[in-house]
C-alpha cells in the first residue's frame, strides 16, 4: 500500500538561498538513500493557504515511515532543516475512495481539494465522487491522481489531489459553471472546504 509522508513549511527569507542548497544537496538526497521513503515533489503554493512549500514523499507502507522517523541520519537532517523554515507540519496520507495514487512522470501542476467528509453523508459522498466528481474534473483537464486520509497530521482529513499539465487548465476549470456546480453539491457533504494550486519549485531537477 502506498503512503504519503508529506511536510509543509515556510522558508525564512533570509536563509532562502542557503535553504535551496541544503534541501538538493543534502536532505533530498539523503532521505532517499535511506530507502525508506523517495521524495516525488517538492511545490510552492500558488493559491490557497499557507504553509507555502510542501515537500511530498511516498514510501511503501506506514512502517517504512515509521522507520524513516526513528533514523538518527533523519533526525540530524530534520534538526538542520529547521535553522531555514517556520511553519512547520507534516501529515501521513493513506489511501481511500476509489481514485487510485499515482505519481505522474511528467512535469505538471497540481489543484487540491481538503474538506471533512460530513458523517452522515459519507455514502453520498463517495458515490458523487465516483459519479460526478471524477468524470466533471477529469472532462474539464484534470486528472485526479489520488484520494487520501489524513492518518496523522492536522485536518482536514482527506485530500483529493488533481494534475494537469498547465496552470491555465485549472483556471479555465476553475471559471466554468461546471465546477461552481460541482463544488457546490460537494459543499452539501463536507466541511472545512479550501483548494490550493500548487506548482513545481524545481528543487528535484
Amino acid at each position: 500500500m502506498t503512503v504519503k509522508f508529506i511536510q509543509y513549511w515556510d522558508v525564512l527569507s533570509e536563509r532562502e538561498d542557503e535553504f535551496s542548497k541544503f534541501v538538493k544537496k543534502s536532505y533530498i538526497p539523503g532521505i532517499n538513500e535511506t530507502g525508506y521513503l523517495r521524495i516525488v515533489g517538492s511545490w510552492h503554493v500558488a493559491a490557497g493557504e499557507g504553509p507555502y512549500s510542501i515537500m511530498e514523499g511516498v514510501a511503501d507502507s506506514v512502517k517504512n515511515v515509521h522507520n524513516l522517523l526513528q533514523l538518527e541520519d533523519f533526525k540530524k537532517l530534520s534538526h538542520l532543516l529547521h535553522f531555514l523554515i517556520t511553519n512547520y507540519k507534516s501529515k501521513l496520507l493513506v489511501p481511500t475512495g476509489p481514485v487510485e495514487g499515482i505519481v505522474p512522470a511528467d512535469k505538471n501542476y497540481r489543484f487540491n481539494h481538503h474538506y471533512d467528509v460530513n458523517y452522515d453523508k459519507y455514502d453520498d459522498y463517495m458515490a458523487f465522487i465516483i459519479n460526478e466528481h471524477i468524470p466533471t474534473m477529469e472532462e474539464l483537464g484534470v486528472k485526479m491522481i489520488g484520494g487520501w486520509y489524513v492518518a496523522i497530521g492536522p485536518g482536514p482529513n482527506m485530500v483529493v489531489e488533481g494534475a494537469c499539465p498547465s496552470i491555465k487548465t485549472i483556471m479555465d476549470a476553475i471559471g466554468s459553471e461546471r465546477y461552481r456546480r460541482l463544488v457546490a453539491n460537494l459543499l452539501s457533504m463536507v466541511n472545512g472546504f479550501g483548494s490550493k494550486i500548487l506548482v513545481d519549485t524545481g528543487l528535484l531537477s
